[in-house]
């Protein structure tokens, strides 16, 4: 636990009281919510304001460029997302979900930490070297875009990727919301775990479908189009893409096998050589299975609008995360090998894995650098794939080195992203806030 900043955490209070809802089809956004965000961003951080070429692309997507003396060094990118998921039933909030309130030694509210926390802990940064007088010999971005947590079909972080190749940019380094920095206490590590993600799965919707005469309730016949779709469901369910080991997560996992004793330190060690009692690990253990394979999780469902009427189209929507190595052609074709020959399935939505990022490199090396300068040199660094996805997933497009971490220290104090009672440690802010710093200071 660090100290407690009082502006950070006023900062961060104005921010979550603005509630910055996004929504798949952007004519329900409330868009003077970002702009009253925005607005706000301008009061707290008048120097960035005034030394960052500031461009609002689309309707709320922030891109800020700080240019800096001309050298070799490629630009460095922080970024984020301005937009939050909503708040549910208010009732299960201990407080209420745009309060900001401080409680616990915690803020609370929706976006907290996913991720205005980040916004915050990059613009303070930069707000301060300005202060200071700090001049880079490189460019440095600031990207936020306004709908990162809905499959929009007009990405903002896409439209800011595109502005960046058109004019010509390419970056050295993008980092973004991802792990942090916690103890190995509860791993029996006597020392502190940095993670960072270089690598994510691809998200992918699909629709499973069927269509038909329908009619009355009463005559079903030899079965229904719900009936059929709920059979390629199970069928789905029950042949699950075979788990196989990619380099970046066997790294991911040796890397854990440090913190381990005993026997699983051995598996995790040798995750070839151990694959057996890997694999029945995973089946018993959700986040290991889903850093193995492609994971298909079917989430909704419909049929008629009542219940003594056959439907007409009956379908259910199926999300999947894509290991690298997947694509949507192969997908398909392992789907259309199981399913009965009368139903369909088509790709909604979905761009196959982008390469990971290496841990070759001089930013990888500063993460490293600046985590054992704050923690100690008993510090393990764990490269890994995040299961969960990310706008950074659209840099690769401009940069090589994409990473998907925030410098935060976090312990069991934090709430959970999307859920209620979402929460973040007033004492932890200032971690954020130095790791940016010195990244740029170091870079």
């Amino acid at each position: 636990m660090g100290t407690v900043n009082e502006t950070y955490v006023k900062h961060l209070q104005g921010m979550v009281r603005i509630p910055t809802i996004s929504n798949v089809d952007p004519a329900k956004m409330d868009f003077t919510r970002f702009q009253e965000f925005q607005d706000y961003l301008q009061e707290i951080y008048p120097l960035i304001h005034k030394t960052m070429e500031k461009k609002v692309l689309g309707q709320a997507n922030l891109l800020f460029k700080w240019t800096g003396k001309k050298s070799d060094k490629l630009p460095v990118l922080l970024m984020a997302h301005q937009d939050v998921v909503p708040e549910g039933d208010h009732s299960k909030w201990i407080h209420p979900p745009y309060s900001g309130e401080v409680a616990d030694g915690c803020i609370w509210g929706r976006g907290s930490g996913d991720c205005k926390c980040v916004i915050l802990a990059e613009m303070e940064a930069v707000e301060e070297l300005i202060g200071k007088g700090f001049e880079p010999d490189f460019d440095i971005y600031l990207a936020y875009a306004q709908n990162e947590e809905v499959q929009a079909e007009e990405k903002g972080a896409r439209m800011i990727v595109d502005y960046l190749k058109d004019q010509g940019v390419r970056l050295g380094c993008v980092f973004d919301e991802g792990s942090g920095v916690t103890s190995g206490e509860s791993m029996g590590y006597d020392g502190y775990v940095c993670r960072v993600e270089l690598g994510e799965k691809a998200f992918h919707d699909y629709e499973i479908y069927k269509e038909c005469a329908g009619g009355h309730s009463m005559e079903p016949g030899q079965g229904t189009a719900l009936g059929s779709i709920a059979k390629a469901i199970v069928v789905i369910e029950a042949n699950p893409f075979p788990y196989r080991l990619t380099d970046l997560v066997e790294n991911q996992l040796k890397a854990l096998g440090k913190c381990m004793t005993g026997r699983m330190a051995e598996i995790y060690g040798d995750p070839r050589n151990h694959w057996e009692e890997l694999t029945e690990l995973a089946k018993e253990d959700k986040k290991l299975d889903s850093l193995l394979h492609t994971t298909c999780a079917v989430t909704m469902a419909s049929g008629s609008a009542q219940s003594n009427i056959l439907p007409e189209r009956a379908s259910a929507i199926m999300n999947c995360r894509v290991l690298e190595g997947d694509t949507a052609e192969s997908l398909l074709a392992h789907f259309r090998a199981l399913i009965p020959e009368d139903v369909q399935i088509r790709l909604v939505f979905g761009e196959d894995p982008a390469p990971a990022s290496s841990v070759e490199g001089r930013p990888y090396r500063l993460i490293e650098e600046i985590a054992k300068d704050t923690y100690g040199d008993n510090l393990l660094m764990v490269p890994g794939l995040l299961a969960g996805g990310t706008d950074s997933r659209f840099y690769g497009a401009v940069c090589d080195n994409v990473f998907r971490h925030s410098g935060y220290f976090r312990d069991e104090r934090w709430g959970r992203a999307h859920q209620v009672n979402e929460k973040v440690p007033c004492d932890a802010l200032e971690s954020g806030v130095k790791f940016y710093r010195e990244l740029l200071l170091r870079y």
